[in-house]
């Protein structure tokens, strides 16, 4: 469902990179993309022409071995004079897309914990420890941020 103006500003955006597979409809091919930030209600990326607002788009996120696959619907789509792509806002058509999309990001978030903590005490630190680490620090105001 599409989103007013109003409701927009009621979902934290979190700026995050992550590599998208995008297949707007009556397209058959996916293009792989990334996003340039998500939020609860939508996510944003730059594509290389101007989608319709309304229509579908299938997101796919790969992370690691897992495929979070979205069902989104085009909120805007402006052009960027620097790169001549559209920077291009999708909503999520329902809950379990939103939920994916969540926890594609809470994913990211913990990857880069991990990468973070690895350097801060120079030592590989495993995927679980950061997992375990990363719930106990910073779940709760991750789950209440956005």
């Amino acid at each position: 469902m599409l989103q007013s103006p109003q409701e927009k500003r009621k979902f934290f955006r979190h700026p995050i990179t992550a590599p998208l597979k995008i297949r707007p409809a009556r397209e058959e091919n996916p293009v792989l993309t990334e996003t340039q930030d998500l939020s609860l209600g939508g996510l944003s990326f730059f594509w290389r022409k101007r989608l319709s607002k309304g229509s579908l788009v299938d997101i796919s996120i790969p992370i690691k071995n897992k495929l979070f696959e979205i069902k989104t619907r085009v909120a805007y789509s402006k052009e960027d004079r620097k790169s001549g792509n559209y920077r291009t806002g999708v909503a999520f058509i329902d809950y379990p897309s939103a939920f994916k999309a969540k926890m594609a990001e809470e994913a990211l978030e913990i990857m880069e914990y991990r990468k973070k903590l690895s350097e801060e005490e120079n030592r590989n630190i495993s995927e679980e420890e950061a997992s375990r680490r990363w719930v106990k620090n910073f779940a709760d105001h991750f789950s209440t941020s956005s």
